[in-house]
């Protein structure tokens, strides 16, 4: 009996956090990588845009992003979302926005 009330007395933490993964990374070259760093507005939400557009090189010719990684690194309700290019195109525009009266901290990763 003692058995079974040990396997009721445990507990469960769920941490929400906006991590986002789109594409791929693996055998893929990194072309980015930024850690965002924003401070807190009082009762507000912030929200910011990161641009990244692949450099115009004879390497990149042809070359597209393959994988977008943001890690949320304040583990709140942040989010990052692609709303313009992305998987496909040689450009992104990434927009971050963190929770309410919260800092905003992402570490981005792009791969091409």
């Amino acid at each position: 009996m003692r058995l079974y009330i040990g396997f009721l007395l445990v507990v469960v933490a769920v941490v929400e956090c906006g991590h986002t993964f789109i594409g791929t990374n693996v055998q893929r070259p990194q072309v980015y990588h930024n850690m965002v760093r924003y401070d807190s507005l009082v009762f507000r939400k912030r929200i910011e845009n990161l641009y990244y557009t692949l450099p115009a090189l004879p390497a990149n010719a042809g070359r597209a992003i393959q994988g977008i990684l943001a890690y949320d690194l304040s583990n709140s309700d942040a989010s990052a979302n692609v709303t313009q290019g992305g998987i496909g195109y040689n450009y992104v525009n990434l927009r971050m926005k963190s929770s309410r009266g919260k800092s905003l901290k992402f570490d981005i990763y792009i791969y091409a």
